[in-house]
C-alpha cells in the first residue's frame, strides 16, 4: 500500500449516499452493478483496501449514469467478501500484515477471471471490458493487464507500483491519474516504459481522494473526483471503442 495510507485518515463522516444500482452474485460473492445492460462498454471497479464505501458506490454510479452521453455498465465485485481493511485497527501491531497475508493478489486475480467470464457470457453484445482501480486496486488492475485479462486499465492514485509492472504490458493502454502523494519520480520509470500511457497529474489532490479517503462533503474534492471519473470514461471509449 502507498506510504500515504499510513498518514492520511479515512474521514469518519461522509455525506449520506444511497447507491443507485443493485447487487448480484458471481461465484458466491456479491457484485454491485449499475448502468445499462445493453452498453457497449463494461467497466469493472477494483476498489481500495477499504472495500465497498459510499464514495466507490457514488463513483461507480457517476460513471454509469452521468459521465457521458453513452455511459458504461459498471460492476464492482466485493473481493474482500465483507472483510476490508479496518481503519480503526490500522495501528494495531501485526494487523495490516495479517490482513495482507489473507488477501493475495493471485487469489484475487483468479476471482477476477471468474467475473470476466460471467460478463462475457451474460452480456455477449458488449464490445469491450476495462478495469479501473484505486490504490491497491490500481496494482491489481495492471497485474490483470500483464496477464492479458483485459485490454486497457485505468489506475487512480495507485500504490505499490514499480517500473517492473510494465513487463508484459508495454503496449497495453494504461491511464494513470496521480496526486501529489504519488510523486513524479516514483512513477517515472513505469510511465517511461508504457507505450500507450495517458498520464494525468492532479497535484492539488491527495492519495485516496477519489475513493474512501475523500471527503465529498468538500465540494472541491467531489468536483475533482467527478473530473477524474470523466477522464476514465473518455479514456476507455477512446482506446477500446
Amino acid at each position: 500500500m502507498a506510504e500515504a495510507c499510513d498518514v492520511i485518515p479515512v474521514p469518519e463522516f461522509t455525506p449520506d449516499y444511497t447507491p443507485k444500482g443493485e447487487f448480484l452474485t458471481i461465484a458466491d460473492r456479491p457484485v454491485y452493478k449499475v448502468g445499462s445492460p445493453t452498453s457497449d462498454l463494461v467497466l469493472i471497479c477494483i476498489y481500495d483496501v477499504f472495500g465497498l464505501h459510499k464514495n466507490t458506490f457514488q463513483g461507480a454510479d457517476y460513471l454509469a449514469l452521468q459521465s457521458s452521453a453513452a455511459p458504461p455498465l459498471v460492476l464492482m465485485p466485493d473481493f474482500f467478501e465483507g472483510k476490508p481493511l479496518d481503519p480503526a485497527r490500522m495501528k494495531e501491531e501485526g494487523y495490516r500484515e495479517s490482513w495482507r497475508a489473507s488477501n493475495s493478489d493471485t487469489e484475487h486475480l483468479a476471482y477476477l477471471e471468474r467475473v470476466l467470464s460471467y460478463v462475457k457470457q451474460t452480456y455477449p453484445g458488449v464490445k469491450a471490458i476495462g478495469l479501473y482501480g484505486f490504490c491497491w486496486g490500481g496494482k491489481l488492475s495492471i497485474m490483470a493487464a500483464k496477464h492479458a485479462l483485459v485490454s486497457a486499465v485505468s489506475l487512480i492514485h495507485p500504490s505499490r507500483l514499480s517500473e517492473l509492472d510494465a513487463d508484459g504490458c508495454e503496449s497495453v493502454p494504461v491511464q494513470i491519474i496521480a496526486t501529489k502523494d504519488e510523486s513524479v519520480e516514483s512513477l517515472a520509470g513505469l510511465v517511461g516504459r508504457l507505450e500507450k500511457c495517458e498520464y494525468v497529474r492532479m497535484d492539488d489532490m491527495f492519495h485516496g481522494f477519489a475513493a474512501a479517503r475523500g471527503d465529498w462533503g468538500v465540494e472541491e474534492q467531489k468536483e475533482r473526483a467527478q473530473e477524474a471519473f470523466r477522464l476514465v470514461a473518455e479514456f476507455f471509449k477512446r482506446v477500446l471503442l
